[in-house]
């Protein structure tokens, strides 16, 4: 009976061994002295992509990345010569679909069975999370060592969780040593300093503090500011010395303070303890449009808009705290101005002042805003883009009176193209501005007004009669449109198509009648140009057209109707020629040359994008092969990505198979990808992009600036280029000149470790500007035209 118990309960037992080892989400493998497989759990697919029995008899060295097999190596030895445990080894493994996996290995050699047991563990996403993390630290670092200030920060139990190079060399230690380290033990002197009580109270009330103190050990005083957070306190500090010694003399002597008080570049207003304003340097003079006789007259809250000094304030500076506030000031005319405002206390004679150093921030807020505006409007003509034009319809639609209409009109210039040939695309941008202008003169203050891109606007207005107020904006619009335009000194007559679609006998959505719209618009165009027309269900036959358009496209590749034709970039320290962007063209049989703007949406809509792009993206890799082949260099080509390629699962692999066939040097291959493409979906597109950058190929965002232009995305991927936009590159502001903003964007770019290339170049003084600003590299038609490969080797022949 004993017998049966004992040989059921192993029998038992081995069992639910073998369903614990098979159930486990490690993979778990018994492997012979020879490396071989002996025995592999179900996690072996889940995890390297082959059943356990694919793997049986084989060794372990096939599936490791062959950078990772010397480490193996050297394993293999030390377990042998008596370490016998080895936990949590991070290597990169092979997976049956051929990418890498990223796994935490432990293994125990067995010396009495000759055999290692082996437990790994998938870790892949904390690898590539830690990549990300380790990269956003280095250029947090990088940023927090270039700042003026020196800066520190602690955690709760005030342990030193970062310090840049100014904090160590204040305290005389070095920066790095001090991280995990106790904030009193690497600076014992602040137990004698009044700073701990301020970074104390900081941490106990999460409140920020800004304050002024003296640094015995080092004879300076300092003004520091202190941030709280959940995490648990960040200083910025710096030295002030100069400043108070400045103080100290102006209580000293009435004439060095004048001098200094009229000398400063900030506008600075002394009021006495009930607010009355006893001084005001001449920079606030010229600020406010007072003279500093009339300051006297006037009290601190006269020069404020609806700001209140509440007691809190007064008890702050009271305990000797600055205070840095943002109050938005009012000059004498009345009119307003936002400003950053240091407020202090300070006593003189025995009696109590207020100092207020006030800043103007316009120039900074009305950037800030400028920025918020590209993202919404087009960068030429100011006028709202596509993203906003969607958004202000819908709103239109949804408030339209039940019996009311809502007319949308699609407006596309007649003679625009016929401009540009003629006077070149500066004086076609001129022409454009105008254009737009003229409509906003037109429309009413609730209509909306969009330019969708090229010569193509949009206006949507509510129309209580329907159809004849639809009618009478129509020719209005025309009218307008039709006035002479003086262009280099010559009055051109531009015209326009106009494409009417009514809400809701057009359509229920706004999708609908811009279809619509767009539709009378071509047939306006057709019938004559410069006139307007309504929607009519028959017009459904320019879709028609567009299909036949579509039938001829879908056989032109096997056929062998594309081609590439290629523009050269430059280099503008050198001046010479570094790469290529490649560009598609369609010999139709019948219709000749189509434009890319004719057949492209159309592939993007049906898809076809995707083998076009596919065989754009392996003819640009041969084809550059053969030319870094026949002239002995290197030569980098860019390829356009569309958003569907982008979206397809089996874009990398596209990729790598194109380096493969055409053994061109992942580094000469860049591809380029529009901004809407890559905020589709942006966790998805980052790591396909990872896996894109791990191929060793560049990535582009193409026409940056006439997008979204959101600069915080920037960081999300792992980019290498911006194309600037001509139009981003040559926009004015009266604010802001064009030179300052690319400027800031340049720089901005290469602290982000981004190459810049400016698109659409066609003058000598463009160059020098971009030159000027540290572009890196250019295109256009100042350099060359796109060119065929014959036309492109006899140029690269003729720089040899």
């Amino acid at each position: 009976m004993n017998d049966k118990t004992t040989t059921s309960d192993l029998a038992r037992l081995a069992e639910e061994n073998t369903a614990l080892i098979e159930n486990s989400l490690d993979l778990i493998a018994l492997i012979d002295a020879e490396g071989r497989f002996l025995r592999l759990n179900a996690a072996t697919f889940d995890i390297l992509g082959y059943l356990p029995e694919e793997l049986v008899g084989r060794c372990y060295f096939e599936l490791l990345a062959e950078d990772e097999r010397p480490l193996f190596e050297v394993l293999r030895a030390n377990l042998r010569a008596g370490m016998s445990i080895r936990r949590d080894l991070h290597s990169r493994w092979m997976h049956k679909a051929g990418h890498a996996v990223v796994m935490s290995v432990s293994v125990r050699w067995c010396a009495l069975s000759q055999v290692t047991y082996a437990t790994a563990r998938d870790v892949t996403e904390e690898h590539v999370a830690r990549q990300a993390l380790d990269k956003s630290q280095q250029q947090l670092q990088v940023m927090l060592e270039s700042i003026g200030d020196a800066f520190f920060a602690v955690d709760r139990n005030w342990r030193v969780t970062y310090a840049n190079r100014k904090a160590g060399n204040f305290v005389n230690v070095d920066a790095g040593a001090a991280i995990g380290r106790n904030l009193l033990e690497v600076a014992p002197d602040l137990h004698n300093s009044p700073s701990l009580a301020y970074y104390r109270r900081a941490m106990e009330t999460g409140e920020a503090c800004a304050f002024e103190t003296y640094w015995e050990p080092s004879g300076v005083w300092v003004e520091a500011r202190a941030y709280p957070s959940e995490d648990g306190l960040s200083v910025y500090f710096h030295d002030i010395s100069f400043k108070r010694q400045a103080e100290q003399a102006l209580r000293k002597s009435e004439q060095r303070f004048r001098n200094l008080f009229q000398q400063a570049a900030d506008s600075i207003v002394i009021a006495d303890r009930e607010l009355r304003i006893v001084a005001a340097n001449g920079r606030a003079c010229s600020v406010f449009g007072y003279t500093e006789e009339e300051f006297l007259g006037l009290r601190a809250p006269d020069i404020d808009s609806d700001f209140s000094y509440t007691a809190e304030l007064g008890a702050a500076l009271q305990d000797g705290q600055t205070r840095l506030l943002r109050i938005t000031k009012r000059r004498k005319d009345g009119s307003t101005f936002p400003a950053d405002v240091h407020i202090s206390r300070f006593e003189d004679g025995g009696k109590e002042f207020y100092q207020a150093i006030i800043r103007d921030v316009t120039e900074r807020e009305e950037t800030q805003n400028r920025l918020r505006e590209l993202a919404t409007h087009d960068t030429l003509t100011g006028l709202p883009n596509r993203a906003l034009l969607g958004e202000r319809v819908q709103r239109l639609l949804d408030t339209c009176p039940h019996g009311s209409t809502v007319a949308t009109m699609f407006l596309d210039l007649d003679r625009f193209k016929e401009v540009n040939d003629s006077f070149g695309h500066e004086f076609g941008d001129i022409l454009l501005c105008e254009v737009a202008a003229r409509l906003r003169g037109v429309i009413r203050p609730g209509d909306v007004i969009a330019r969708l891109g090229g010569d193509e606007f949009v206006i949507a207005a509510l129309c209580p009669s329907g159809q004849a107020a639809a009618g009478r904006i129509g020719e209005k619009l025309l009218d307008v449109l039709t006035t002479p335009i003086t262009i280099a000194g010559q009055d051109v007559i531009i015209g326009a198509s106009i494409g009417i679609s009514l809400f809701p006998a057009d359509g229920n959505s706004k999708e609908q009648l811009f279809q619509a719209a767009d539709t009378a618009m071509y047939r306006a165009k057709a019938a004559g140009r410069n006139r307007y027309r309504f929607f009519e269900p028959e017009m459904a036959f320019a879709t028609r057209e567009r299909m036949a358009l579509e039938t001829s496209l879908r056989p032109a590749l096997a056929r062998g109707e594309f081609e590439l034709h290629y523009q050269p970039r430059i280099d503008l320290r050198s001046m010479t020629m570094v790469g290529m962007e490649a560009l598609i063209r369609w010999n139709h049989p019948e219709r000749g040359l189509v434009s890319p703007a004719q057949f492209i949406p159309i592939a993007e809509e049906t898809g076809l994008i995707a083998p076009i792009g596919r065989w754009v993206l392996r003819e640009a890799c041969l084809q550059t092969r053969r030319l870094m082949t026949e002239f002995g260099r290197e030569i980098c080509v860019s390829v356009n990505v569309s958003a569907r390629q982008l979206a397809h699962a089996t874009f990398v692999g596209e990729v790598r198979q194109a380096l493969q066939e055409s053994s061109i040097p992942p580094h000469c291959l860049e591809l380029e990808l529009t901004e809407s493409a890559l905020i589709a979906d942006i966790e998805r597109t980052a790591l396909m992009l990872r896996e894109l950058h791990g191929l060793g190929v560049k990535l582009a965002v193409d026409d940056f600036g006439t997008g979204y232009s959101g600069l915080a995305y920037l960081r999300s991927f792992p980019i290498d280029v911006l194309k600037l936009d001509r139009s981003f590159v040559l926009q004015e502001d009266e604010r802001i000149s064009a030179f300052d903003f690319v400027k800031a964007f340049v720089d901005m770019a290469h602290a982000l470790k981004l190459a810049v290339v400016a698109e659409g170049v066609e003058t000598a003084e463009v160059v020098e500007f971009l030159r000027a600003a540290d572009c890196d590299e250019a295109q256009g038609y100042h350099f060359a035209k796109p060119l065929p490969l014959e036309e492109l080797r006899k140029r690269l022949a003729a720089e040899m």
